[in-house]
């Protein structure tokens, strides 16, 4: 493995740099290449109690400081990112092995408008009225910052996840002691270093390392308010565990298995591409991917058929280079668990396209397609997180809506269809956060984000994302 160093991940406490408390670092790998790229501060517990300390000591002030103020601050921080893209942009895709091509086009000016979106966001939070609801008594709702916000960020869109919590915390008066993944620590490291040019000491704060021991103090400190978490159901349910003692709020987005519900009447042509690119897009590590299919018995062969052209031409490589459309996985140990998902297939179950890997460095693994699988198939039941679909038949709306929603996970599904009426009746019925209709994975900052079942609870993005960063207080006055 290379010891070439792209850069160091250390903590950013108080407004400065500092090194974890014991001194340990960790590698950083390019999951593209398998070489170190850089080191991460390996933290502790100490290191988060400096973290929260020096957060605590910044939100009198900082909540204290108008909308406006704030918004501005947020304003500052985005337009740094924008005259910082290249870098930023260089980070995130060596970080977590992204098609560069992708995040300069898709993610990083998405991350940029979501930071104006929440900026503006919090200068307009909504409430009930001011008036007197009892005689004589004139009863005032306010809505105020919650306090410290632990932030805990996923591997798969690290500076994306980064902003859809900090920026919103921040701008409702808030301060952050955010921790990424221990496996894409670089771009965010540039993105606090950005806002420190912005914000007041203390008011954000970074803490690298792992999940156990940096994640599980943060979410249990008694000094955090509120804990906003992306990840796995495990590792959610740790969360809200260590949370559960403080009795502070959380929000959590974890896992999903979108169905994708392909009706007879549906424009197939047409879908192709999009079906291809909204499963394969990050290496189907996306929690909404459309990787669980559901199409008509009638037009299952013309589906595979055109998925699997589809994805073919989906560029596979180099992520550097421009032209490349599909990277890796995160890690070598996320591919063994894709891959062993793969090789536990049952016997009825029958390979359409890929399973394998590419003869290419890095944790790659080939665009797949796995069909005649059963409902209590593993690969129909967990969530893959991988560049897989599978794809299942079914021959009545009744049945497409059971298997559809024979899932633990709720968080997004898609209806395809051209006729209007059944779109809506059978949106309606599915159990999942979001619902697209003849789309898969389009996402804004003004629409929320959030699952049911065991995909999490809460919402992130639109004004219900940045109110969640808030609290609700009632005064009322004897006007008498």
């Amino acid at each position: 493995m290379s010891t070439s160093t792209e850069t160091e991940a250390r903590n950013f406490i108080a407004g400065g740099w500092v090194d974890a408390a014991a001194g340990g670092h960790e590698d950083v790998v390019n999951p593209a290449t398998a070489e170190a790229i850089g080191t991460m501060a390996a933290s502790t517990a100490a290191d988060v109690d400096a973290a929260v300390a020096a957060a605590r000591e910044a939100f009198p002030a900082w909540r204290a400081q108008t909308p406006a103020r704030r918004a501005q601050a947020i304003f500052a921080l985005a337009d740094l990112c924008q005259a910082n893209f290249d870098e930023l942009a260089r980070l995130e895709a060596l970080d977590a092995g992204k098609p560069l091509t992708a995040v300069r086009e898709d993610e990083l000016p998405g991350v940029i408008d979501g930071m104006r979106f929440f900026a503006g966001g919090a200068r307009t939070l909504s409430g009930p009225a001011s008036t007197n609801y009892m005689e004589g008594q004139t009863s005032i709702m306010r809505r105020e910052p919650v306090g410290v916000v632990g932030a805990i960020t996923p591997w798969n869109y690290p500076l994306w996840q980064a902003v859809w919590k900090l920026a919103p915390a921040i701008a409702t008066g808030n301060t952050v002691v955010l921790k990424p993944a221990e496996t894409t620590p670089l771009a965010t490291a540039k993105l606090v270093e950005l806002a420190g040019q912005v914000l007041p000491s203390g008011v954000l704060n970074l803490v690298q390392g792992f999940g156990d021991p940096v994640g599980a103090a943060l979410a249990g400190h008694p000094g955090v308010d509120l804990v906003s978490f992306t990840g796995s159901v495990r590792a959610g349910q740790a969360v809200a565990h260590a949370a559960a003692d403080g009795v502070k709020r959380v929000v959590m987005e974890l896992g999903g298995n979108a169905p994708v519900i392909v009706f007879e009447d549906a424009d197939l042509d047409a879908s192709f591409e999009t079906l291809a690119a909204a499963g394969l897009y990050n290496a189907g590590q996306e929690c909404t991917a459309a990787s669980r299919i559901l199409v008509a018995s009638g037009i299952e062969d013309r589906l595979v058929e055109g998925l699997a052209a589809a994805a073919r031409k989906l560029r596979i490589g180099d992520t550097m280079d421009p032209a490349t459309e599909l990277g890796p996985l995160n890690s070598a140990a996320h591919r063994d668990r894709v891959e062993g998902i793969l090789a536990r297939r049952p016997a009825h179950a029958e390979l359409a396209l890929g399973g394998g890997r590419p003869d290419l460095p890095g944790y790659f693994v080939e665009p797949t397609i796995v069909t005649g699988l059963h409902q209590d198939d593993e690969l129909i039941q967990e969530e893959i997180f991988g560049p897989v679909f599978t794809v299942q038949t079914f021959d009545s709306e009744e049945e497409a809506l059971r298997l559809g929603n024979d899932t633990r996970f709720g968080l997004a599904a898609s209806v395809w269809t051209s006729d209007v009426g059944r779109a809506i009746r059978v949106g309606n019925q599915l159990d999942f956060g979001t619902v697209w209709i003849n789309n898969h994975f389009a996402f804004s900052p003004e629409l929320p984000v959030g699952g049911f079942g065991e995909s999490g609870y809460g919402k992130e993005g639109s004004s219900l994302g940045v109110e969640e960063f808030t609290r609700v207080k009632v005064m009322t006055i004897n006007a008498g």
